[in-house]
């Protein structure tokens, strides 16, 4: 199933789908996965109860023995705004308070009894804009009325954005109304307090636990980033097919104006010449129609990736003699042999065609210029030891050149002139180009 999508579908394609299956994933993933949670250490942190006996009132304020976190207020008049107090420090070793700005709603589980219908929630942020060093009341008392109620059936559970800042500390603090909203970037405590509907009386505090909660990410920015994902992804689509596009079209072009220069080289000009079989009639290797393709291979493959191409011009020594002294069908079959020799002596990768005449050509793929030279001794040593009719025996002179730019002619002429110069020095030698490499003799 898998293999037959690849076959209908593009690598892009295929991606695209991905995205689209992970996008819906996302979109109807269940909440609880992506939500983070912070349950307060409430055994590690540090406590402290006060009232308004500290500011002149009647209050008083003192913790239940034998019960952790729990705490017992006996509210007195004789103060405008009686109150007692349960602070919890939530500062750290380094100094800092606790980062609730990425959390969304807060769950306390807190025990009351008493005659009043709220109780007083604050979280308190300290941030440069207006805290002062040293004076703890400067942090931002973020304030919420929690229903009696509903406290005492549970765990309740409530948003963040419930709180607002406490209007007497904003005036008391001269806070300017853009630094009026809630922070919770920075929070240094966490203070429960008798509500501001409440009477003299005794009241009866016991806290459980107390936990934050909010999703990983937002959903605005998950949606925001779906949507940045999705057109990142569409405009990729696009530039890669307008690439593929692009490149298909050059590869096109070249295609057609290498083999004009290579039909232009091998003198194949019309479609007569390109039906014309590939295969020399005498000695059974290609001609120089039958070369075409792999050149043009070649040639491509050293353009894409610079794999070597070289190439081996191969001139029988003093055929014109050996058809004088023996006749035209010792000529022939001297040719034949060659071409034998040689076809059975190179490499499975190498072509040996017939060029015209007593001229033979190897095309070497793959291959550096000291390894075709390699090639050509092979072939020079094998050509010298062979006896033809029993009576003939037959060297040959062998050019080496191998591509140095996108040039065919200028292969072939390097190599043609490195045959000149090895029949120039005496024939049966191989000699190589010598703009790529100084010249090697090697006699017979």
């Amino acid at each position: 199933m898998a293999s037959k999508l690849r076959d209908y579908l593009s690598p892009t394609d295929l991606g695209l789908a991905l995205l689209a299956i992970m996008s819906v994933a996302v979109l109807f993933v269940p909440k609880q996965w992506i939500t983070r949670q912070y349950q307060l250490p409430l055994s590690e942190v540090n406590t402290a109860l006060f009232s308004d006996s500290v500011i002149g009132g009647n209050s008083q304020a003192t913790a239940v023995e034998g019960s952790d976190h729990a705490w017992h207020c006996s509210l007195r008049s004789g103060f405008a705004d009686p109150f007692c107090s349960y602070q919890i420090d939530l500062i750290g070793s380094e100094g800092k308070g606790l980062d609730l700005s990425v959390y969304e709603s807060m769950t306390i589980n807190l025990k009351y009894e008493g005659n009043a219908n709220n109780v007083r929630l604050y979280l308190r942020n300290r941030h440069p804009q207006y805290y002062k060093v040293g004076d703890l009341t400067t942090t931002k008392y973020n304030g919420a009325e929690l229903d009696v109620e509903s406290l005492n059936r549970g765990a309740f559970t409530f948003k963040l954005k419930d709180f607002s800042v406490a209007d007497w500390w904003i005036t008391a603090k001269s806070i300017p109304m853009p630094l009026s909203h809630p922070d919770f970037n920075d929070v240094l405590f966490v203070e429960i307090q008798t509500g501001s509907d409440v009477s003299s009386g005794e009241h009866q505090f016991k806290l459980d636990s107390i936990s934050w909660s909010g999703p990983v990410i937002s959903q605005a920015t998950l949606y925001r980033v779906l949507l940045i994902t999705w057109i990142f992804a569409i405009v990729l689509v696009l530039l890669i097919r307008i690439i593929n596009l692009k490149i298909t079209l050059q590869r096109n072009a070249r295609y057609q104006a290498e083999l004009q220069k290579i039909n232009g080289l091998l003198n194949v000009k019309n479609r007569k010449f390109e039906e014309l079989a590939k295969t020399d009639g005498l000695t059974g290797v290609a001609n120089r129609l039958g070369v075409r393709e792999a050149l043009y291979r070649s040639l491509t493959e050293w353009r894409d990736s610079r794999t070597p191409l070289s190439l081996i011009m191969v001139d029988i020594d003093h055929f014109k003699e050996i058809n004088d002294k023996h006749g035209h069908d010792m000529g022939d079959k001297v040719l034949q042999v060659v071409a034998d020799t040689f076809s059975h002596s190179v490499r499975q990768t190498d072509l040996v065609a017939r060029w015209g005449g007593e001229e033979f050509i190897v095309i070497c793929p793959n291959t550096e210029l000291l390894q075709a030279q390699s090639v050509a001794e092979n072939l020079r040593g094998r050509l010298a030891n062979t006896l033809i009719g029993g009576a003939v025996h037959v060297t040959a002179s062998f050019g080496v050149a191998s591509l140095s730019d996108n040039n065919l002619d200028q292969l072939f002429k390097q190599a043609d002139d490195a045959l000149y110069r090895a029949k120039a020095s005496g024939r049966n030698r191989v000699m190589l180009a010598e703009t790529l490499a100084p010249p090697k003799l090697v006699s017979g």
